[in-house]
């Protein structure tokens, strides 16, 4: 019997570990095949690999229908944190806005569905090897404005 109540509270603490987790987040997910995504914000910048001419749909998540910023600078290496907004601004000046708007689309295979906004994009085909992109998020999660990780593209 001990081992089935261990098992039992561990399935319902797995079932609440998101809500821990709440926040927004951002993905990249090439036609290459490079990916990355993380939903946890922190003062993080995750590589990926991208090829010239390929088209990048890059996904913004957050709570339904909050605003949301979708921000870019050529590198992404420090963590400065602005009162009252969850973790940091990841990209190094100049920042420049690509996309604002709201998160009004979902997505069906959540029993609480985060918001979220698919822009895809082609990289142009004559980028030379070295370029690098990088991209960072800003949106509401659980209620509290914050920014995302940041993931940097690099050709």
């Amino acid at each position: 019997m001990r081992p089935f109540a261990v098992l039992a509270v561990s399935c319902l603490l797995v079932a609440f570990a998101p809500a821990q987790f709440a926040g927004p987040g951002l993905s990249w997910s090439g036609s290459s095949g490079g990916n990355a995504r993380s939903f946890v914000p922190s003062c993080t910048n995750l590589p990926v690999a991208a090829v010239p001419g390929e088209t990048v749909t890059v996904t913004v998540w957050g709570d339904v229908l909050s605003p949301f910023v979708l921000l870019a600078a050529w590198s992404g290496t420090q963590c400065v944190q602005f009162p009252g907004v969850g973790n940091g601004l990841i990209l190094d000046p100049p920042v420049l806005t690509v996309t604002c708007g709201v998160l009004t689309q979902t997505t069906p295979c959540l029993s609480c569905p985060p918001g979220l906004e698919p822009l895809p994009f082609v990289l142009p085909a004559w980028l030379p090897a070295g370029t690098a992109l990088a991209l960072q998020g800003g949106a509401f999660g659980s209620g509290q404005p914050s920014f995302t990780i940041a993931i940097t593209g690099r050709v």
